[in-house]
């Protein structure tokens, strides 16, 4: 009888594998068209998101994908769906190449209430060429709020999901988002989110509500399985910044390259990542960072602790408006390997930047301050482990016995990192010094650690 069970399991098995289908979107589709090839592709990645089923891919050609609808929470493509474990479902460029997706007049350009999606090899291009900040300070006073100066690029929305539907199992892979007027890559009461080996530049210029480069913001917890929940990893960062207060408190603040924001069950009041304005608010109230208010203790389940961890390494993240890396009010973190550099520029944050966090690791970063800028900063912090990092500029907040204090040599600085060297010359004291704990296996390339008789501090291993 087992064997027989068995035997219908994998018939099971290969019937789901079998059924898996390629879809095909183009705009010089048509959405009457099966989009079962590239000749017949769908016109709409909205039609093709109501089409796909668990497994499925989503082959996305050369072209502009532009959203209309200025509705809450519309997006370009509006992701609902699921997939399932073992049955991801996955949207990529078509191989060769490179479609465009814009908000428009959307709040998004992709924003995703289900779970088990990849995202792989998509550009997303906000509206920020297209906007005079007067006028964005202008609809910063008006209410409701415009989508054109407060669209994200790519965002996890779990906020208005039932507490046992929030967002899970998600991954950012290869992709690139830039010039968006609100956050780049935003996770809402999400978890399991990786992002890793994207691009994400020019973000958060614009919008109302306070955004960064990449941000994850009350995590909601799916299961208390141990390990990573939260990885991002390799990704480039920079040019990141806020121009236009925060609605909540009048002041600028954030514009982060990388921002792990609030995982602890505090509410007796939210305070901006730099802790220098403090929001009264009801019992349940947080920052918004996308577009709908933030919803109170009686229309709003609580939030289950989150007690998993999250990897923030081998990133590169550079002149940002915010911190290179901050943490705020979040627990359980290993920052390792990263490369940061002369952040800071509009909201003075230090450039790495644990505040009221607890239980983080920062080891074998490599963190450079813009000048008149500080390393780091030491606000309520509890079991804070760092060491093996090398800066610039003494300083005495946390002190490692086997920090280097001198000049990493660069190779070769640039404003845009990508095109510039930020790997470490010959004769950099960062070289063969790193240490060995939380040990990341390659670097932001992908190269294998270590290739010395030691691992290198920062991102790039030579």
């Amino acid at each position: 009888m087992k064997q027989k069970l068995f035997i219908l399991f994998l018939f099971i098995s290969s019937s789901i594998t079998v059924l898996a289908t390629d879809w095909y979107v183009s705009p010089s589709g048509n959405d009457a068209s099966n989009g079962k090839s590239a000749e017949t592709p769908l016109r709409t990645l909205q039609k093709a998101e109501s089409l796909v089923q668990p497994g499925d891919v989503v082959l996305i050609a050369n072209g502009v994908y532009v959203g209309t609808e200025k509705t809450s929470g519309s997006a370009t493509l509006s992701i609902t769906c699921s997939g399932r474990a073992g049955a991801w479902i996955t949207w990529k460029a078509m191989p060769g190449n490179n479609p465009v997706i814009r908000p428009g007049g959307a709040w998004a350009a992709i924003q995703i209430t289900g779970s088990y999606h990849i995202l792989e090899g998509l550009t997303v291009i906000g509206n920020n060429d297209s906007i005079v900040l007067l006028k964005a300070l202008e609809d910063a006073k008006k209410k409701p709020a415009d989508p054109f100066y407060n669209a994200n690029g790519i965002v996890f929305e779990g906020r208005k999901r039932a507490a046992t539907e929030k967002p899970h199992h998600l991954v950012v892979r290869k992709c690139n988002v830039s010039k968006c007027a609100g956050g780049g890559i935003v996770g809402l009461e999400m978890d399991y989110l990786t992002i890793e080996d994207c691009k994400v530049f020019e973000n958060s210029w614009f919008m109302r509500y306070g955004g960064s480069g990449i941000t994850t913001l009350n995590n909601w917890a799916f299961d208390d399985a141990p390990g990573y929940h939260i990885i991002i990893q390799r990704n480039y960062v920079w040019n990141n910044k806020t121009l236009v207060p925060w609605e909540t408190i009048g002041k600028l603040s954030d514009g982060n390259g990388i921002l792990l924001d609030v995982t602890d069950l505090k509410r007796n009041g939210a305070t901006n990542p730099n802790a220098d304005a403090v929001v009264k608010t009801n019992s349940n109230q947080t920052k918004d960072t996308a577009n709908t208010p933030a919803k109170t203790a009686e229309n709003k389940p609580s939030r289950p602790e989150w007690k998993a961890r999250a990897l923030i390494a081998n990133n590169l993240s550079a002149y940002n408006g915010g911190s290179g890396i901050h943490v705020f009010r979040t627990k359980h973190v290993d920052i390792i390997n990263n490369t940061t550099y002369w952040n800071g520029s509009i909201v003075g944050y230090q450039e790495l930047f644990p505040n009221a966090s607890e239980d983080v690791v920062i080891q074998n970063n490599i963190i450079v301050p813009r000048p008149g800028g500080k390393v780091t900063s030491d606000s309520r912090n509890t079991n804070i482990r760092w060491d093996y990092n090398l800066y610039p500029a003494e300083q005495k907040v946390f002190k490692g016995a086997h920090d280097i204090v001198a000049d990493p040599l660069f190779i070769d600085i640039q404003a845009d990192p990508t095109r510039g060297d930020f790997r470490l010359a010959k004769g950099s004291p960062g070289l063969n010094t790193g240490g060995g704990n939380v040990a990341q296996p390659a670097d932001i390339n992908g190269k294998k650690r270590p290739n010395g008789k030691a691992r290198d501090i920062g991102a790039f291993e030579q």
